[in-house]
C-alpha cells in the first residue's frame, strides 16, 4: 500500500532584483549568469498509443501531441472556462443545430503548408469521422453528422460536405442533426477535433501523416523514439504564446519510483509522481502543484452492461444482477482508500460525470441532493450487507471474475487501487483475479463490446453531458460502460431541446437512473498534481480539466 501524501501545493513567485550602478562606478567582476534551462523535459507514464496519428488513440493518447496542435476553443489555464483559440467567436442558431464559425486569420501551419481556414475545419470532421477512427469523441461526430456504418467513403464526404458548410476561408456554419447546445465543449481543448492542415493530407495522406504531428501549436515537432521519448522545438513569435525553453520533450517512465529517481537525479523537471511518493520529493526539495480545477474522477465500470443491445449481452453474468453490482460498491472500504493511497484529499464521487458544484455552472439544477443523503445506505461500506445481497442473488459462495489492472497518466495510482478492491472484493467471499494488462487491449474490448464480466477502471475528465455520450450510449459511444434503453430516450429527446433547464432536467434523470441501478463503483474526485523542480521551474498553472493532466506546457515559467 502506497505511503500517507504530505505533499506541498502552490506555485512560487521569483522575485528579480536589479542593481543600480552610481555614473561612473565600475560594476564588481561577477560570472556570467547561466543561462535558462533550455529543453524541459517531462516524465509521464506511457499512453499504450506511441504514434504520430491523433485518430489511432482515446483521448489520453492525444497528450503527447497537443503541444503541437490547436483547437477552435481553448481552454483557460486559470479557470478551465472556454476561450477563442483558432475561433475567434461562435454562434448558435435558435434551434441549437447550427452553428457559425468566425475563424482567426493568418495563423500559419508548421513547416510549408500555408494558412489555417475552413477547409481544415472540414478536414477534421474528416479525420475524426473516418472508418479507422477509434478516438473518444468519434461517435458523436458520426452521429451528428449523420453518418452510418454503411456508408461509402463517397456517402460520407457528401455528408460532411454539408454538415461543414464553407461559408469564406475564414467561416463555417456547422448543420447538425440534432440540438447541441453544447458544442463549444466538442470543438474545445477539452475534447479531440484537432486542427491538422488539409494541404498536407492531399500532398501524402496518411503515410505523411504518420511521419511527425504537425498543426498550428506553439511547439514543432522534432522527432518520436518509440518506446522513449517525443521532442518539440518552440515556435518562434507564435501567435498566441511563445515559450520561454527553446525545446519540450516528453519522456516515457513506466515505473512511479524510477519518475520520482529521474525527477531527483535532474533528468526531468515535471514528472507524474505518485501521491504516496510525494512526501520523498518534497523531502528532497521538489514542489508539487495542483491543477486549478478538480481533474480527473476515478470509477471502475463493470463489463458487459449492455441493456440496451441485449444480443451483445451475456445475461449469465453475476453482473447483471442488480444485487450483485450494489453488493461490490458496498464491500469497498472508500474511506480507508482515500487515507491510504491519497491521505485523505478527496472529494467524494457519486455518479461518474456528475459534479455537485462544476456542472452546475453550465445546467444549473442537475445535481440531485438526494445522491448525497443516501450514498451511505445504498453505496457504504458494509461487508456484512454486501454477502447477503450476494446470497440473496444466489451467489452465498460467491464467483470468479477478472479485474484488469493497467496504468493511465495522472493516477499511477491505479494499480494500487485494483489491488486493494480485490482484497474488499476477497472479503466478502468474490474471487478476483487480477490481470497486468495495457490499456489499449482493455478499450479494444470496451469499444466492440466484448469486454463480458471484467471489472476495469477509468480516470475520466469531468463534465456530465460528455460523460454520459461516451460511457453511456448504445449507438455511438465508445466506452459502452453501462448502457439502458432509458438512457437512449432521454437522449433522443434531449436532442430535441435547447433551454437549459429542461436539458439539466434529462440529465438528472439520466443521472438518477444511474445512481439507482449501481452502474458503476465510483470513488473519488481528484486533482491532477505534477512534481516539479523549482531550480527550473518558477510556475506551472494548468487547469487540469482537459484529460486530467498536464497541459498549458507552453506557458511553463523557468527560473532564472
Amino acid at each position: 500500500m502506497a505511503r500517507l501524501w504530505c505533499g506541498l501545493l502552490g506555485s512560487i513567485g521569483i522575485g528579480i532584483g536589479m542593481t543600480v550602478l552610481a555614473w561612473g562606478q565600475t560594476a564588481p567582476r561577477t560570472a556570467p549568469p547561466k543561462p535558462k534551462l533550455e529543453r524541459l523535459r517531462v516524465a509521464i507514464a506511457p499512453l499504450g498509443w506511441d504514434t504520430n496519428f491523433t485518430w489511432l488513440q482515446s483521448r489520453s493518447g492525444q497528450l503527447d501531441k497537443r503541444p503541437a496542435l490547436e483547437f477552435l476553443v481553448g481552454i483557460d489555464r486559470q479557470t478551465g472556462a472556454y476561450t477563442p483559440e483558432l475561433a475567434e467567436k461562435w454562434e448558435m442558431s435558435p434551434d441549437g443545430k447550427h452553428w457559425t464559425i468566425t475563424l482567426r486569420k493568418g495563423i500559419p501551419f508548421h513547416e510549408t503548408w500555408g494558412e489555417f481556414s475552413a477547409r481544415d475545419v472540414r478536414h477534421a470532421v474528416f479525420l475524426i469521422t473516418q472508418a479507422e477512427s477509434v478516438q473518444s469523441d468519434t461517435g458523436f461526430w458520426r452521429t451528428i453528422m449523420g453518418i452510418n456504418k454503411n456508408d461509402t467513403p463517397e456517402v460520407i464526404a457528401q455528408k460532411i460536405a454539408a454538415g461543414v458548410e464553407i461559408v469564406h476561408p475564414h467561416q463555417v456554419i456547422f448543420h447538425l442533426q440534432y440540438a447541441a447546445p453544447e458544442l463549444p465543449e466538442n470543438l474545445s481543448a477539452n475534447a479531440d477535433l484537432v486542427m491538422e492542415s488539409k494541404a498536407r493530407w492531399d500532398a501524402g495522406g496518411k503515410e505523411l501523416y504518420g511521419q511527425k504531428v504537425v498543426g498550428t501549436g506553439p511547439f514543432e515537432f522534432v522527432e518520436r523514439k518509440v518506446g522513449s521519448y517525443v521532442l518539440y522545438k518552440r515556435v518562434e513569435n507564435h501567435w498566441r504564446k511563445t515559450p520561454e525553453f527553446k525545446e519540450l520533450e516528453f519522456r516515457w517512465v513506466p515505473e512511479g519510483v524510477t519518475r520520482l529517481a529521474t525527477l531527483l537525479a535532474e533528468e526531468v523537471h515535471i514528472s507524474d509522481v505518485d501521491r504516496g511518493l510525494q512526501q520523498d520529493a518534497v523531502a528532497k526539495g521538489m514542489k508539487v502543484i495542483s491543477s486549478t480545477k478538480h481533474a480527473m474522477q476515478h470509477q471502475w465500470y463493470f463489463g458487459g452492461m449492455y441493456f440496451a443491445t441485449p444480443e451483445k449481452m451475456d445475461q449469465r453474468l453475476p453482473f447483471v444482477d442488480q444485487r450483485v453490482r450494489r453488493a461490490m460498491n458496498k464491500a469497498v472500504n472508500r474511506a480507508a482508500l482515500a487515507q491510504a493511497l491519497f491521505g485523505g484529499r478527496v472529494m467524494p464521487l457519486r455518479i461518474p460525470g456528475y459534479h455537485p458544484q462544476l456542472d452546475e455552472v453550465f445546467w444549473p439544477g442537475i445535481w440531485n441532493p438526494d445522491w448525497d443523503a443516501r450514498f451511505e445506505d445504498q453505496y457504504g461500506y458494509d461487508p456484512a450487507k454486501a454477502k447477503a445481497l450476494l446470497a440473496e442473488a444466489g451467489y452465498k459462495d460467491g464467483f470468479e471474475f477478472t479485474l484488469y489492472l493497467y496504468t493511465l497518466p495522472g493516477l499511477p495510482e491505479q494499480l494500487d487501487i485494483g489491488q486493494a478492491l480485490a482484497l474488499d472484493f476477497q472479503a466478502i467471499g468474490l474471487k478476483p483475479k487480477l490481470v497486468e494488462i495495457d490499456f489499449p487491449r482493455v478499450r479494444e474490448q470496451y469499444r466492440t463490446k466484448t469486454i463480458h464480466g471484467a471489472l476495469f477502471p477509468a480516470r475520466n475528465a469531468l463534465r456530465a453531458l460528455e460523460y454520459i455520450k461516451i460511457n453511456n450510449k448504445a449507438k455511438d459511444s465508445v466506452v459502452y460502460s453501462y448502457e439502458h434503453p432509458y438512457i437512449e430516450e432521454r437522449f433522443e429527446l434531449l436532442g430535441k431541446v435547447v433551454d437549459k433547464a429542461e436539458r439539466a432536467r434529462i440529465l438528472r434523470e439520466v443521472g438518477d437512473h444511474i445512481y439507482q441501478n449501481f452502474a458503476t463503483i465510483p470513488l473519488f474526485f481528484l486533482y491532477a498534481e505534477a512534481a516539479v523542480n523549482p531550480k527550473y521551474v518558477a510556475e506551472y498553472i494548468f487547469p487540469g480539466v482537459i484529460t486530467g493532466f498536464f497541459t498549458h506546457l507552453e506557458y511553463v515559467k523557468l527560473a532564472p
